[in-house]
């Protein structure tokens, strides 16, 4: 069936506002006038609504309800534009198909910096209230010209999820949208291979795409902090960092694969990375960015930062502006400085004196000229509870229907329906984030999926029940998300890690969680576990279990008639050459530790096992320890290496 469409179509800018062209697919066209329904103090308003009023929920209530109210005032005032007396009669006769609806805008930055979702039609005297078009239909922008993106024909859906989280411990939790869709995957019948690019770096993203090829992924998901920022700004908050011993700092030099960041006119977007110590954030500019997803024939680009689909208004210098680059924050990605508030301040406007007037095209925007067919971005800072619920809903659609359009608009009405948020100090709030999520497209996306091979289909469940099992406790397995990051980051700096925790702590469940987690998003191949509190495993032990798994059947068997010593040289080649996982967990058994169970090794025996973990140092197998104690039999293997369990996530 084909969708009637309706296109808001940009003809030229007059004066404060536009000259435009309103085309019904089934025939009219009507010239109209659009001009911004919001003075620039009100897009201030409906910007601190988003931005910061979660920082204080108990406080501004009245000037919160003017900014809600002003969301249902901007979209009917912005309807009785561009549904003029004359086109009424075709707009009635399209509404009736109104979930088959689809409405394009089409034209400059500037004008699809009007916020389009926000339509609503005006409720009649007597008549029915209703919801913005946007909830019910499908609303996307456009440029002027249709491009196609043909992706490598696969079986499969390949995911790549990019994941930042610069300040650990201080930042919003490291699995908020990759675990839940994750085991979305998990618990239905998609055939979605899912890669978290680790570490969250531009420098793993840049070989991460070299190593797959182009029109290898279908979507790359960028789940990070963005920004709309002046340079000036940039400067201020790495100032205001060393000024109060934060951990934070901007990385502006010697930036892999870019020049360093300089001084620059007006505001660009940036996406923010992590750098090499907890803290740093390496902005990555939209040009940047954009440059280098040109060419990779990626068709979808999904964006849940803060910022990525705001779209600057052309200023005059001296005009206020109150976007700030972003840090972290639970509630939402804003860092929302206190001394920046969003009536802007004399240090503000000054900064703005010595802008010129500038449009600055969004991260969405500048990602759409690099080839992709489909982005997804937000408008202002979204918050964690939102986001959950946006790409919960966007990726079960999307992976039915493959209509990534139509997915965000489930996702816009399920934002609708449930707006309540979580909010600063432990406040709840009903914002009206429907509105955030912003649809670019440069055309319709074909993902090119066949069916799978009679082989290929063997391999795929082959692989699916090889893998790694984790039995779920009782009451779920939650509150780890901040170590899985803190694990993860220590392995990368250094491929041997000493987990300890006392009895109870929870480190086997945890270290068996992780073999599963990393296997599923391929940080690992395979996992292999040992526990001591089961049996004493020897050297010879381990190494025959792994060499089964590691090697072909023919392979193995030559592996079988090696001595010990040959055995060892071999498979830890292998393991160094491949990013494995080799758990021992348990260890406190091995020496009969106090309140262990006593399944100990001779120190003959020990040292074997020594000497096998000491020669997969600095390989790519991560070598995963677990104990009660330090271990001392094993202090040149682990080094400073030790991570000790701490307590569940806060929240």
């Amino acid at each position: 069936m084909i969708m009637p469409t309706i296109t808001i179509l940009e003809k030229s800018a007059a004066g404060a506002g536009f000259t435009a062209e309103l085309v019904f697919s089934d025939g009219g066209r009507y010239p109209i006038a659009v001009a911004d329904p919001f003075s620039e103090q009100q897009e201030l308003e409906l910007e601190w609504y988003f931005e910061r009023w979660l920082e204080r929920p108990h406080l501004d209530d009245v000037k919160a309800n003017r900014a809600r109210t002003s969301v249902r005032e901007y979209g009917e005032s912005l309807f009785g534009q561009v549904f003029i007396a004359a086109a009424r009669g075709q707009y009635e006769q399209a509404k009736q198909t109104l979930s088959n609806l689809r409405i394009e805008i089409e034209g400059s930055p500037a004008f699809q910096a009007l916020h389009w979702e926000a339509l609503r039609e005006p409720k009649a005297k007597g008549g029915l209230e209703h919801r913005p078009l946007a909830v019910d239909c499908v609303m996307v922008r456009r440029q002027n010209q249709v491009m196609r993106t043909q992706v490598n024909a696969s079986a499969v859906v390949n995911l790549l999820v990019v994941v930042a989280r610069p300040d650990e411990e201080n930042d919003v939790g490291y699995r908020t949208i990759s675990r839940p869709l994750v085991e979305a995957i998990g618990q239905s019948d998609l055939r979605v291979n899912v890669d978290i690019l680790r570490p969250g770096t531009y420098e793993a993203l840049v070989k991460q795409l070299a190593e797959k090829g182009e029109g290898y992924y279908h979507i790359v998901h960028f789940d990070m902090h963005g920004s709309l920022a002046t340079y000036k700004q940039l400067s201020k908050m790495n100032e205001n960092a060393q000024a109060q011993g934060l951990t934070y700092r901007l990385v502006d030099t010697q930036r892999y694969d870019r020049d360093d960041l300089t001084p620059f006119e007006g505001t660009r977007a940036f996406l923010s990375f992590e750098g090499e110590a907890q803290g740093e954030m390496d902005l990555v500019e939209a040009s940047e960015l954009a440059g280098l997803l040109n060419g990779k024939r990626i068709p979808v680009c999904l964006l849940n930062a803060c910022q990525s689909g705001k779209q600057l208004r052309l200023r005059t210098p001296g005009e206020e502006q109150s976007s700030t680059a972003a840090g972290s924050g639970e509630a939402k990605g804003a860092e929302g400085e206190e001394e920046e508030e969003s009536s802007g301040g004399e240090e503000t406007k000054a900064l703005l004196d010595e802008q010129i007037a500038v449009a600055e095209t969004s991260l969405g925007s500048r990602l759409m000229a690099a080839g992709m067919q489909v982005v997804v971005a937000m408008g202002y800072s979204v918050t964690v509870s939102a986001a959950k619920i946006l790409m919960e809903t966007l990726y079960e659609q999307l992976f039915a229907a493959g209509d990534v359009a139509r997915a965000i608009q489930r996702g816009r009405h399920e934002l609708h329906a449930r707006k309540v948020r979580q909010a600063y100090f432990n406040g709840e709030v009903a914002l009206e984030d429907w509105l955030l999520p912003v649809v670019y497209a440069n055309g319709e996306v074909d993902l090119n999926l066949r069916p799978f091979t009679a082989e290929e289909e063997e391999a795929h469940f082959e692989a699916e029940g090889a893998r790694y099992a984790f039995a779920e406790p009782t009451f779920g397995f939650v509150g780890r998300d901040l170590e899985i990051l803190k694990i993860e980051k220590a392995l990368l700096r250094r491929n041997v890690l000493l987990l300890q925790g006392m009895g109870g702590t929870g480190k086997t469940t945890l270290l068996n969680y992780l073999g599963y987690w990393w296997q599923k998003t391929h940080f690992v191949e395979d996992v292999f576990y040992f526990g001591y509190d089961d049996k004493a495993h020897t050297l010879q032990q381990i190494l025959q279990a792994v060499g089964k798994r590691v090697y072909s059947k023919f392979e193995f068997a030559n592996f079988q008639a090696m001595s010990l010593g040959a055995q060892q040289g071999k498979l830890a080649t292998a393991l160094k050459a491949k990013p494995y996982a080799l758990v021992l967990d348990n260890l406190e058994s091995v020496t009969g530790q106090s309140l262990a169970i006593m399944n100990t090794l001779p120190k003959a025996e020990r040292d074997e096992i020594e000497a096998f973990l000491q020669a997969l140092v600095g390989g790519q197998t991560k070598v995963v320890l677990g104990s009660r104690g330090d271990e001392a039999w094993l202090k040149d293997v682990i080094r400073d290496s030790r991570y000790q369990l701490r307590g569940l996530d806060k929240g």
